[in-house]
């Protein structure tokens, strides 16, 4: 089981990176083709704001994983280690369900959106898929941080963080 979450987070590093060398190769050659040639793409804007989205969602999921996030921890810091572990699971257990309840709305729209047909301008991508990195990482991020709660550690955990 180990074995296959480990490619399974290969994977998902391995597609973020990829992801993020292309839309930077994307927008060189806009950079480019603009100002060298004179010509734009239109399409550029709408698939950066729809990368840009599912990058981050990426990478935020990725972040739970890690344990890399931005976190206060004055009040576990000050706790022995047992109190500590019990207030850091209380805080991923409330973490999940909100990004559950995220990803519930999230199904939602999407679903709406799908229902309503609609395209994006430029591209004349269905708009569903556009949501789609809402629901879909949402959750993802929602059992990570159930799994951190239940098992108490983080992939990444002391790795380059502070003591």
């Amino acid at each position: 089981m180990r074995k296959i979450l480990t490619r399974l987070h290969r994977f998902e590093e391995l597609s973020l990176t990829l992801i993020y060398l292309s839309l930077a190769l994307v927008a060189f050659v806009q950079v480019f083709c603009r100002y060298a040639l004179g010509v734009s793409f239109t399409w550029f804007e709408e698939a950066g704001r729809y990368v840009g989205i599912l990058v981050a969602f990426m990478g935020a999921s990725i972040g739970v994983r890690l344990g890399a996030h931005f976190s206060m921890d004055l009040v576990t810091a000050s706790l022995s280690p047992r109190p500590a572990a019990v207030v850091r699971a209380v805080v991923n257990v409330l973490g999940g369900a909100c990004l559950l309840v995220i990803a519930v709305f999230g199904t939602r729209l999407v679903v709406r959106n799908y229902g309503y047909e609609t395209t994006s301008p430029a591209m004349q991508l269905p708009m569903y898929l556009a949501y789609l990195p809402i629901p879909v990482f949402s959750a993802l991020m929602a059992i990570r941080m159930f799994l951190v709660a239940a098992l108490g550690v983080q992939d990444g955990e002391g790795e380059g963080r502070a003591p």
